[in-house]
This record gives structure tokens, C-alpha cells and sequence, in this order.
């Protein structure tokens, strides 16, 4: 039997960056994937963010296809599903590096993005086996892990564990790490991959112009749609474990919804597109900064350490930046001859101090702000028709003052439920931010409210 120095389990992102950095170090690595390839058991289109661009050099190297997205926009559709309201923006100037000013994001298939991180794991030394399930772990004496267990009852020993299998990760689960995730830790993502001709897209949308939507509407909740380099990809957003049940549907049913907007079925009949991979799958989604990512002879990475925005569930930056992390943290807990939990903790203290904690700082906010109002159709009742008459004063149906005194009349009655929404979703993000002319102004703003109401009831009472 061979012993390694580390044990990777998952061949994603985070698990080849881990096989990479560790070989890097003159480490003795293996990667276990359980697909017979890496990337077969990946999800669909993905987006990378410009900071991978950023923090990871090797990147520049990269040589698959992909669609670098520049702009953005969001789609307002009625109780008919109809468009009543559309905006759309490009990068901005406030970004602080030039990857960021560039582009939004950097669309790929997953299958090809997994393969180039664990061809650049292989060159740098690892030992990578595919089609090997990792269905359990090795423990010492002293409960300490040591390795892990395949599905045929291989043994693979390690001085240290780096689990970075995903959502449901049975390393995590058998280390002792972690128990089920909680209702609202996780969630189901569905979406679908569409096959359209690149020629198509580029002479009706143009090779310049790709643009990632979002489609909100009051009878399904938030939906993407991403470019992708043979087409672009549905995907009907983190809600799906969580509302499911309220909703009373099953996700299919909201699939076939979404595909019939008007706006989107239109986009889609242009294209002549077709579906070409469906897929329904675990994320986390946690509205919390993640516990036990590590311990005795073992550290958590990616997904499996719940290492997923809390705003929108992009992981792949994380999984990146954590796996690393657990190598290098790896290498020096083995050259100092301490692969307990006590030589291991640097690992929760560098990624606590990263952009991966800074996101993690405001988890229960950003949550709480993607839940209430993306993923709960019942406000597009009301935030529509908001959106909607925004630029009525410049309607050419009367007079334009008339037209803005009749605006102005309409918001007047919507104040109550503007200031209860920024109230309960924007006042919580601000005071996190610590901006205090924001939290200033919401202050008066609802003192005003109190008053209003307050004078309401003394005019009541006296009439």
C-alpha cells in the first residue's frame, strides 16, 4: 500500500488547486475523483469571476472556449409574464483592478475548466485516479484521520485529508466535521444548458454585446440566463429547496414557466436554440460564517465547506482560494511534523482572513436580502409596477407636469411599504457597510412614517 503525504478527495476546482499547490511543495499527492473523467460529474456552464483572473496567474494560460461577459441586465415580467420593465449596465469605474473594469465574468463549461485545473495539478505532480469513489474515512486511535476508503474497499493512506467533494460530502460527514446541513444551509439549483449556433448568437446579439439576465417575475422567482461559448444556460436560481414546498410545484413544472416568458421565449425562438443537458443539484447556501472546517488530519474545502456566496452561491473563486490554502497549510503542518487539529488551525485563520470571511461577514444580510426579495415572487407585485412608472413623467399622454403630479401621487401612497422594504432588506446591508449618511437618512425616513401614522390616528380619533 503507498502512503501519500496529502489525500485529495474531489476533482473540482477547489480539489485540484489543493493536488496542484501541494505537489508544488514536494509533497507525495493523490486526487481521487469518482467520474470516469474529471469534469464529467461537474454542473454545466459556469461563470468565473475576474478576481480568479486576478489572484491566479495561471489563468492567462487558459485555452478554452468561453464567452467574457460585459454587460448586464434584469428583466421585470407581469402576472402574464410579459416585460413591464428592463435595465441594463456595464462594467464600472469603481472596480479596483483592471480584470474587474474589463468584464462581469468569464463563461465556461465546467467540463473544460475542471480538466485544465487538474491537467495543471497532473503536470506539477500529482497522482490523479478517476472512476474511485472515496466512500469513507481512516481513522487512528485516536480518531484522528489518516486517509480514506474507496468503494471497493481500497485503502488510501495520508497524513493529511483534503476533502473538497462537494455539497454532500461523505468526508466531511464521516470525519465527524459535520452532521446533515440545516433547511437553510442548502439548497437545490436546477437549470439547463441550451445548444445554439455561436454564428447565430454573434449576428443577432453581436460578438461584443453578450449580456447575462436576470428574469423576476411574480409567478416564479429569480432566474439567469448565462452566454456560454455553444450557447447559453437557464438556470432557476439557490430557491428551490427552500420554497419548494410553499410553492407546491415541482421544479420542472417552473422550468417550462420560465422557458415560456414571453421575453425569454422569444430570445430563445430567435436563437432556434435547443435544450441539450438538464441538470438539478446541491449547493450550499449558508446564511452563516461556516464552522469546523478542519480538524485532526483533515481540512474542508469548497462546497464541502460551505464555501458558497451567501448572495448568489458562486463558488468557484472560494473553492480556489480555500483549496490552496489547505495545501500550503498542509505543507507546513507536515515539515513541523504536527497534523493534529492544533497544527491545522492556520487553516481557518488564513481563510477567515480572507475575501472568503470578508463575504462571510455580512452571510446572514446578503441572505436574508437574496431570499426576501429574488426569491419571493409575491414582492414583484408591488416592486414592479414601482420600477415601471419610474419614468411616467415623461410619457406624452398629457401634459408632463400633470404626468409627474400623478407620479409623484402614486409613490406618496407606496412610501409605507418603500420604507418597510428598505427597512427589513437595505437598512441591514447599510448598517453592515457602515455608511452613515445612509443610515441617517433611513433613520428620518422612518421617523417620518411613525409621524405620519401617528397624526393619522389623531385625525381619526377627532373626526
Amino acid at each position: 500500500m503507498v502512503k501519500y503525504d496529502v489525500v485529495v478527495v474531489g476533482g473540482g476546482p477547489g480539489g485540484s488547486l489543493a493536488a496542484k499547490t501541494a505537489s508544488e511543495k514536494g509533497l507525495k499527492t493523490i486526487m481521487i475523483e469518482r467520474g470516469r473523467k474529471i469534469g464529467d460529474k461537474s454542473s454545466s456552464g459556469c461563470g468565473l469571476a475576474p478576481r480568479i483572473f486576478r489572484d491566479f496567474d495561471f489563468i492567462k494560460k487558459m485555452n478554452i472556449p468561453g464567452v467574457k461577459i460585459k454587460y448586464q441586465s434584469m428583466h421585470m415580467l407581469d402576472e402574464k409574464l410579459e416585460e413591464r420593465f428592463m435595465i441594463r449596465w456595464s462594467t464600472s469605474d469603481l472596480a479596483e483592478y483592471p480584470e474587474a473594469r474589463e468584464f462581469f465574468q468569464f463563461d465556461v463549461y465546467r467540463r473544460d475548466f475542471d480538466r485544465f485545473l487538474a491537467e495543471l495539478a497532473s503536470e506539477a505532480g500529482a497522482e490523479i485516479r478517476t472512476a474511485t469513489l472515496a466512500s469513507g474515512v481512516l481513522k487512528d486511535s485516536q480518531g484522528q484521520i489518516k486517509g480514506i476508503i474507496t468503494d471497493k474497499g481500497e485503502k488510501v493512506e495520508g497524513d493529511i485529508t483534503i476533502a473538497a467533494d462537494g455539497a454532500v460530502s461523505k468526508i466531511a460527514y464521516q470525519a465527524g466535521l459535520r452532521d446533515k446541513w440545516r433547511p437553510d444551509e442548502i439548497t437545490l439549483v436546477v437549470d439547463c444548458d441550451f445548444q445554439a449556433s455561436r454564428q447565430r448568437m454573434d449576428e443577432l446579439i453581436g460578438p461584443e454585446e453578450y449580456c447575462n439576465q436576470v428574469y423576476v417575475s411574480p409567478l416564479y422567482p429569480a432566474t439567469y440566463v448565462a452566454m456560454m461559448p455553444e450557447g447559453f444556460h437557464v438556470g432557476l436560481g439557490q430557491w428551490v429547496g427552500r420554497f419548494a414546498s410553499g410553492f407546491g410545484e415541482r421544479p420542472y413544472e417552473y422550468f417550462r414557466r420560465v422557458i415560456s416568458s414571453g421575453t425569454l421565449k422569444r430570445f430563445i425562438d430567435r436563437l432556434q436554440a435547443r435544450p441539450r443537458e438538464f441538470h438539478a443539484h446541491l449547493l450550499p447556501w449558508m446564511p452563516r460564517m461556516p464552522t469546523k472546517t478542519y480538524g485532526g488530519g483533515i481540512m474542508l474545502v469548497g462546497d464541502a465547506a460551505g464555501f458558497a456566496c451567501p448572495l448568489e452561491a458562486e463558488g468557484i473563486h472560494y473553492a480556489m482560494v480555500s483549496g490552496k490554502f489547505a495545501a500550503e497549510v498542509a505543507a507546513e503542518a507536515i515539515s513541523k511534523g504536527d497534523v493534529s487539529a492544533s497544527g491545522l488551525r492556520l487553516y481557518e485563520e488564513k481563510w477567515k482572513n480572507s475575501t472568503i470571511g470578508e463575504e462571510f461577514s455580512a452571510a446572514r444580510e446578503w441572505a436574508e436580502f437574496w431570499a426576501g426579495i429574488y426569491f419571493d415572487p409575491s414582492q414583484w407585485t408591488k416592486i414592479t409596477p414601482l420600477a415601471n412608472n419610474l419614468m411616467f413623467w415623461a410619457s406624452w399622454s398629457n401634459p408632463h407636469i400633470r404626468n409627474l403630479r400623478r407620479e409623484i401621487s402614486r409613490y406618496s401612497e407606496d412610501v409605507p411599504f418603500i420604507l418597510e422594504f428598505v427597512k427589513s432588506y437595505i437598512y441591514p446591508l447599510l448598517q453592515k457597510s457602515q455608511v452613515p449618511l445612509f443610515r441617517s437618512l433611513l433613520k428620518l425616513g422612518w421617523m417620518w412614517l411613525r409621524a405620519k401614522k401617528r397624526k393619522g390616528i389623531q385625525l381619526e380619533a377627532e373626526g
